[in-house]
């Protein structure tokens, strides 16, 4: 049976060193993409990623058990998002990914072979999501993020970004309904072809 993040945190901060591997390699593609959906470009989501690890490393003591583990390394992750952000004051477009998946792309279809007008209108759709998920709040789309690409339940959420439940659900349902009116007459558009 594997051993549970916080099981494997508690073996690193007793002096196994080969526990941070482990830890590293179940999370690095979920911060990663965490962090390039926050700030939208790879390079820099690259460097934060690994402020993360480091950071996790340089404060392996400051986990404490009562915390799940995931909640406590994505507080990490959102926190250092926040100062790139505020570091660099604008924002860039965002990429998506699979549900199932850590790969990033810009847009998944069905169809294997699209012609070239299918693709550009394809293209055209990721990128106005892009915008619109670009020009929301930042609270609105850290939750966001993290309900939508990485599954987590409302309450880790408020663990996360430091929040009550109730300003969680009040933040998701903001940002739902802020890309609905932003992305409504592109839906319309796209019901007609």
């Amino acid at each position: 049976m594997d051993q549970t993040d916080e099981e494997i945190m508690l073996d690193y901060q007793s002096g196994n060193r080969e526990a941070i591997s482990v830890i590293f390699h179940r999370y690095k593609n979920r911060i990663l993409n965490f962090c390039l959906r926050m700030l939208g470009n790879r390079a820099e989501a690259e460097d934060v990623a690994h402020d993360v690890f480091v950071t996790l490393m340089g404060h392996k003591h400051r986990y404490q058990t009562t915390a799940k583990f995931s909640t406590w390394l994505f507080t990490i992750a959102r926190n250092k998002c926040i100062d790139r952000i505020r570091k660099s004051r604008r924002f860039f477009s965002m990429t998506f990914s699979k549900k199932d998946s850590s790969q990033t792309e810009q847009w998944d279809i069905a169809d294997d072979q699209p012609d070239s007008s299918e693709e550009l209108a394809v293209k055209e759709r990721a990128r106005v999501v892009q915008q619109a998920i670009a020009k929301l709040a930042v609270q609105q789309r850290e939750a966001l993020v993290l309900r939508e690409y990485h599954r987590f339940s409302y309450d880790e959420i408020a663990g996360i970004l430091d929040c009550s439940l109730a300003n969680v659900k009040v933040l998701i349902f903001r940002a739902r309904e802020s890309l609905r009116v932003e992305l409504a007459s592109h839906i319309q558009e796209g019901n007609h072809d």
